[in-house]
């Protein structure tokens, strides 16, 4: 059993084409179509979380440990608006989010109808992605249907290999809850192009060899990154320091682990921090959190390469 509204079934046949499994749902009236979909499909795993922002967070969680992306669903209105913290921290912390909010027809914003407020692009300054379906009410709109297709495909792909959240916001006019057995759509799935550069750039391994001493951060990162195979030879050679922060989740016998606790006594001397200062700071992950580690990498900053886990252990296993 799944809504009669087409474009409805469209969102329910693509995230299950395209495996996303997942999705938490924040009960409403506007959402129901959507929430019909879900919950009688027996392929998704269905979350009833009646806060929004619980419900967001709980959701985030999810994608951040099964690194895939996980969908959130809200009804009209400020439902949306709640969402925005979870919103803010997976487009920071590069997780695959995706917002499914449902919305009044365009004809009754802005004219006094209950629970509607401008949901278009309400994430705009913390979002990789957000789009508005079309609204589609026979079989003929196939123009309407095939740009549907192509906005739900482009929002999957983008939360999947940009890693980051989206949003799709989906307007719905009543009755609601009208009901088939069969879906009379059946949508493609555009898949994403996954070519990616794995070269190394020449300017970082040209440094990496000069280099007679290089100070290695990790910084924030998902538990099992670095093998221990891995840290082993980062952390055998003779040039290389590396420290870790708590939030990087990795423990080694040969890596410092209590960077504050290090650096305190000499933060405030600029001949000791002179005189320790690295050829090189390659940093390893998302944000650093210490801020005594903060002022010591400004004061380095001419010296300092972002880069990720995989450009460092293709130089040191390739040599």
């Amino acid at each position: 059993m799944l809504s009669d509204i087409l474009h409805a079934q469209q969102v329910l046949l693509l995230f299950k084409k395209r495996g996303v499994q997942h999705i938490v749902i924040s009960p409403g009236s506007r959402n129901a179509p959507l929430t019909i979909g879900f919950t009688n499909d027996s392929y998704f795993k269905c979350y009833s979380i009646v806060d929004e922002r619980c419900a967001s967070h709980f959701a985030m969680g999810i994608a951040q440990q099964l690194k895939q992306p996980v969908a959130v669903v809200c009804t009209s209105g400020s439902a949306l608006l709640n969402y925005y913290p979870a919103v803010a921290e997976a487009y920071y912390s590069e997780i695959p989010l995706i917002v499914l909010s449902a919305d009044r027809p365009p004809h009754k914003i802005d004219i006094g109808d209950g629970q509607t407020i401008r949901q278009q692009h309400v994430y705009a300054n913390h979002i990789l992605y957000d789009t508005h379906l079309e609204m589609i009410h026979k079989l003929e709109d196939q123009e309407a249907l095939a740009t549907n297709e192509r906005l739900i495909n482009k929002a999957i792909n983008i939360a999947i290999t940009d890693h980051g959240p989206v949003h799709i916001n989906i307007p719905f006019e009543e009755p609601l809850y009208n009901t088939v057995e069969q879906p009379m759509v059946n949508p493609k799935v555009i898949a994403p192009n996954l070519s990616r550069d794995t070269s190394i750039p020449s300017l970082f391994t040209e440094r990496w060899h000069k280099s007679k001493r290089k100070l290695v951060i990790l910084s924030t990162l998902n538990p099992q990154v670095l093998s221990q195979e891995q840290l082993d030879l980062l952390t055998s050679d003779p040039t290389v320091l590396v420290m870790s922060e708590v939030s990087s989740n990795l423990r080694h016998e040969n890596i410092i682990w209590g960077i504050d606790t290090l650096i305190a006594p000499i933060e405030k001397d600029e001949e000791a921090i002179a005189h320790l200062q690295p050829d090189m700071v390659v940093t390893i992950g998302g944000m650093i959190v210490s801020k005594k580690l903060n002022n010591i990498c400004v004061s380095l900053r001419h010296n300092i390469i972002i880069t990720s886990v995989i450009v460092v252990l293709m130089i040191l296993f390739l040599n």
